[in-house]
């Protein structure tokens, strides 16, 4: 029983096998949903769903068609937009159209049964997603406030980072450098309260100093009133990420056999793992977890042109950007790693090596997570 959703007056389109005839039906959802379910409850037979595994709009409906006690399966997404032409040689792809195809890709065996995430792996996903939501939304308004100092105090650019808690502070404060050089008593004051034993009275100074003889184009007041927003939002932003991030890494200290996969590519990197339902205790072998993250090589080959191997990125893009930056911290961390990536680096394509690292990396985390030891040397392998 398959459908698929368009547009945002969501209209719903169903294909229903009776014996050896094919029925195409459709719905308004949510408008008739419940309609529709008691019309396919009174059939009073075996029924099957069969959905893509696309976004959130579909879930209302998976949910509902649970409750009515029917069996869910899923079809890829990619799967059904590479049969498109496969059936009728037309390339287009709409909604009638889906549903035949998802309901022939069904009947071919190639749909698998839906499982549902259980309410740590929902818990997990929401979390993940607060934490990416605070930390987007931080790095947004650290790039606003980068370009309005420019405008006002370029000078203290160079001084105090932009993630910096006492410049944060200033400017919440005070909110221009023209109200710090009103005050540079207080101010001075001030700074050595928020910076403790991390800024020193020089560094305070200095400061003051480029606040007092800035070259930046004076605030009006409505100007001062933004950069304290921004200020306030940093803060916000900064204080609400920190408070998920310790929710996540809890969940991942509370699972004692993940205790060495967080030491190789830290607790946020595993939360996220799990939270997308990649765990790489649940697969078989290291390669059918390497092929989940979308780290399986594909080519293009025809005679005597062989295409050049590319990662086929099938699976969850925002997995495969943590274990990129933890890629990367391994090549700047470890020796043994940094050796072999000097070694194998080509200057014209960079990325290239790195990606080999993640590919070797997945693999080595499916041996982790059943409890082998972090090895380097067995990752890769450095020649004299």
């Amino acid at each position: 029983m398959p459908y698929r959703f368009w547009g945002l007056f969501v209209i719903t389109t169903l294909a229903l096998r009776f014996h050896d005839k094919q029925r195409l039906l459709s719905w308004n959802h949510p408008v008739q949903t419940r309609d529709m379910l008691t019309h396919l409850e009174s059939l009073a037979c075996p029924l099957t769903v069969v959905m893509e595994s696309t976004g959130t709009y579909g879930d209302a409906l998976r949910y509902q068609f649970r409750c009515s006690g029917f069996e869910v399966n899923q079809i890829s997404a990619k799967r059904v937009s590479d049969a498109r032409e496969l059936y009728d040689g037309v390339p287009s792809l709409h909604d009638a159209k889906s549903a035949t195809v998802i309901m022939r890709l069904h009947r071919d065996g190639l749909s698998t049964p839906w499982r549902e995430s259980n309410d740590t792996e929902r818990e997990l996903d929401a979390l993940r997603r607060e934490y990416d939501l605070h930390q987007s939304q931080y790095q947004r308004n650290q790039n606003r406030l980068e370009a309005y100092l420019s405008r006002h105090w370029p000078e203290v650019l160079p001084l105090l980072p932009l993630d910096s808690v006492t410049l944060e502070s200033l400017l919440i404060e005070y909110g221009s450098p023209e109200q710090i050089a009103k005050n540079t008593e207080e101010a001075a004051k001030n700074m050595r309260f928020w910076g403790k034993s991390q800024l020193k009275d020089e560094k305070i100074a200095v400061v003051i100093q480029s606040a007092v003889n800035t070259l930046g184009q004076p605030c009006i007041e409505a100007e001062r009133r933004y950069l304290q927003a921004l200020a306030v939002e940093m803060c916000h932003s900064r204080q609400q990420q920190k408070d998920v991030k310790e929710a996540l890494e809890a969940t991942v200290k509370a699972d004692t056999g993940l205790s060495k996969l967080a030491c190789v590519i830290g607790l946020i990197t595993t939360a996220v793992l799990l939270s997308c339902r990649l765990d790489p205790r649940n697969f078989r072998n290291a390669q059918s977890f390497q092929k989940a993250l979308g780290l399986n090589l594909k080519e293009k080959s025809s005679g005597r042109d062989i295409g050049r191997r590319k990662i086929t990125k099938r699976g969850c893009s925002i997995v495969r950007r943590y274990l990129y930056f933890a890629a990367l911290r391994l090549i700047k961390n470890d020796p043994v790693v940094k050796a072999w990536y000097q070694q194998k680096v080509d200057a014209r394509a960079k990325n290239k090596t790195v990606i080999a690292l993640m590919r070797k990396l997945a693999k080595a985390l499916w041996y982790v997570a059943r409890g082998e030891c972090f090895d380097t040397n067995k990752l890769v392998s450095v020649t004299a």
